[in-house]
């Protein structure tokens, strides 16, 4: 259901904001209308901090980590490759999207297509939900049931955290920020199967 979800909520807005459909005209409103969206005082410093979890540089470090960790742990070269591979695509996926939408970024004060700028997909959303559930993924095998679950709930939450961050500091349109966390639940998902499928190499090796 997840992954279904997450397919939806990566096509249909999607397809609105290349047709100005109701979506693209509401991030418009929200955004650009009288005052436009401002977070201030403390509520804009705890956002600062939320937004991290979707910053590459952190996540990316994390998860590659906790990959080389596992690998090690379970004497899986499979499992280092296979990971190895997922975030090369992982990255090249989100970029090629961003410039094939082109889209600018709220603090423009325009919403164009096809300008050569980088907002849609949000790269703070995909690429924080991608790492941080990879990361729960790759613990989850060696953790009790119970612990896992809680461990693969944090980094929903704490992707979802990032996301609506990009939003309330305006660093992305809404539709930018829910298409880049669906898509990177989805390829999270795919790096969950690659995980198992290497682990399970590995042990009938």
């Amino acid at each position: 259901m997840l992954c279904l979800a997450a397919a939806v909520l990566v096509i249909v807005p999607t397809v609105d904001v290349l047709m100005t459909g109701p979506l693209r005209r509401w991030d418009q409103r929200l955004m650009l209308g009288p005052g436009g969206l401002e977070v201030t005082g403390w509520a804009h410093l705890f956002w600062r901090v939320v937004v991290m979890a979707g910053q590459f540089w952190l996540v990316g470090s994390i998860v590659t980590v906790t990959a080389v960790i596992v690998a090690f742990r379970h004497r899986s070269l499979k499992l280092f490759v296979a990971f190895g591979v997922w975030i090369i695509v992982l990255n090249v996926v989100v970029q090629v999207f961003k410039m094939i939408i082109g889209r600018t970024a709220p603090h423009s004060r325009a919403d164009l297509l096809h300008a050569g700028t980088l907002s849609y997909p949000s790269g703070h959303a995909a690429l924080g939900a991608a790492c941080l559930l990879m990361t729960a993924a790759l613990l989850s095998p060696d953790l009790a049931p119970r612990t896992a679950r809680r461990v693969t709930l944090t980094a929903h939450v704490l992707a979802l955290g990032a996301s609506i961050a990009t939003v309330l500091l305006a660093y992305h349109w809404p539709t930018d920020s829910i298409a880049g966390w669906a898509l990177g639940v989805l390829l999270a998902i795919a790096g969950r199967y690659v995980v198992a499928y290497a682990l399970r190499a590995s042990r009938s090796a």
